[in-house]
């Protein structure tokens, strides 16, 4: 499956397929301890040659699901600000929109934002799933910061990843629509 172009706009942000142009800031951004701490298995920055095949990943799944996570420019400095949107790999307990924002762009609410449009284009673009998940760490209070703001509750489920015992927060399709739609 090759994705057809596509282009979100926000108020403040764009979003487009992750690609080649985001590999190097993805590999830059996984070097910060705050944001490896919850997207590594060992919670540690990674080698550059692991980030890059992770980055990888992130190019193909766009190619098998049709989906996957895009890349978030600031509309103002045409600044790459990290990588949100859907994604399910093989094994994952549903389709799930997850975020990484760089460091530099902290608190500025730039995640629920993508993370909202990124919801948005899911539900029209795939009226099959009726509901969308994000795995979070149960540490990671920023990240369950964002859930909530973009309408997920936590579900009570946990998903084992690699021995990171990861809680499921998800929004259902009618009830979001309905007051993000």
């Amino acid at each position: 499956m090759t994705a057809k172009p596509i282009a979100i706009e926000t108020a403040r942000l764009r979003l487009r397929p992750f690609g080649a142009d985001g590999v190097e800031p993805h590999i830059a951004m996984m070097q910060n301890e705050d944001i490896a701490r919850f997207l590594t298995t060992n919670g540690k920055p990674q080698a550059r040659g692991v980030e890059w095949r992770s980055a990888a990943t992130l190019i193909g799944h766009w190619e098998l699901r049709g989906f996957g996570f895009f890349s978030v420019y600031e509309k103002s400095s045409g600044a790459w600000v990290g990588r949100v949107g859907p994604w399910m790999p093989d094994g994952w307990p549903g389709l799930e929109v997850g975020w990484a924002i760089d460091h530099a762009y902290w608190g500025k609410g730039y995640a629920g934002e993508a993370a909202i449009a990124s919801m948005k284009w899911v539900f029209r673009e795939f009226p099959e799933w009726a509901r969308i998940i994000s795995v979070i760490d149960p540490g990671n209070n920023n990240s369950q910061q964002v859930a909530r703001k973009i309408g997920e509750t936590q579900t009570g489920g946990v998903f084992d990843y690699h021995g990171m015992a990861l809680d499921i927060w998800a929004a259902e399709r009618d009830p979001w629509l309905a007051k993000f739609g």
